[in-house]
């Protein structure tokens, strides 16, 4: 028979790891979910953030401005970007210019090509949960609950020669992909070698650029301004997706970047149609 003092123990002792596990954001065994394919996703659960930089972030774009986000609903996200070994039991050829291994991320891939994966994927797997991430959904789960340049500290530096403390154990990109001095020989490389952000998502920043759901303008010429421009950076936003514009934009910087392109807030796009040996993409699944 235990006593009522050691029934209080064990109590603070659960309640204790109740709340330790709450404040480091650990994904637990059970907020895993595999699908037919071997595509692990992690939950990324409801709540609300600040997106965008503030104006002392070092890099910074004109197009960042912080709001308030809400994501109303919790959905799955890929743990890792869509590999080639992936892409190859689905869809043939690859297409990837780094031809590499089925650990290595698909590269060369349109937004159009990135569209009609998760088509097929839907059909196959008989449902129509799988999509893109949205722009909002995807800086949400790339900060993990963080408001720093990158998932895990500051940005101090731009340079490839010249490691960047909060990137170089969790990041592919330009003083990590090659060799340093002179910086050079950048490829990509497998997914899930590095640490994962604090919800259990690899390769978020650096390694290929991935694709989302929302489309942009690029050019504003009434205020001579060149960059993504959306209807969709205002705050208390709930559920954000843009849909006006012959862009389509792209997160997460690249292998042969520098740390200022791998910030959590940065932003760019392409055509849908393009194909660059940088691009890949993520999925999610609904619940």
């Amino acid at each position: 028979m235990k006593t009522l003092s050691e029934f209080r123990f064990y109590s603070l002792i659960f309640m204790g790891l109740l709340l330790f596990f709450s404040q480091s954001q650990i994904c637990l065994a059970q907020d895993i979910f595999t699908n037919k394919l071997g595509m692990r996703f992690v939950l990324v659960p409801a709540g609300s953030f600040t997106m965008g930089s503030p104006e002392s972030e070092k890099g910074r774009q004109w197009n960042e401005t912080r709001h308030k986000v809400i994501i109303s609903k919790s959905f799955y996200m890929g743990e890792t970007e869509v590999t080639q070994g992936q892409w190859n039991r689905l869809v043939s050829p690859n297409p990837s210019s780094f031809k590499l291994g089925n650990s290595y991320p698909v590269d060369s891939i349109s937004w159009d090509e990135a569209m009609q994966f998760i088509s097929f994927l839907n059909k196959w797997e008989k449902t129509n949960r799988y999509r893109l991430p949205t722009e909002a959904e995807w800086e949400y789960a790339c900060r993990a609950g963080s408001t720093t340049a990158f998932a895990k500290g500051p940005i101090t530096t731009f340079s490839c020669n010249e490691p960047e403390p909060a990137l170089i154990n969790t990041a592919w990109y330009c003083y990590s992909s090659g060799s340093q001095n002179p910086a050079s020989g950048f490829k990509p490389h497998p997914v899930k070698l590095l640490e994962p952000n604090k919800w259990g998502l690899y390769d978020m920043h650096g390694n290929v650029q991935e694709w989302v759901m929302d489309a942009c303008r690029w050019r504003n010429i009434w205020k001579s301004k060149v960059g993504v421009i959306t209807d969709t950076y205002r705050d208390n936003i709930i559920d954000p997706l843009e849909k006006k514009g012959d862009h389509r934009i792209i997160r997460g910087g690249g292998w042969y970047q520098t740390g200022k392109y791998q910030r959590s807030a940065y932003r760019s796009y392409y055509k849908p149609i393009a194909k660059r040996n940088s691009l890949g993409f993520r999925i999610v699944l609904t619940k």
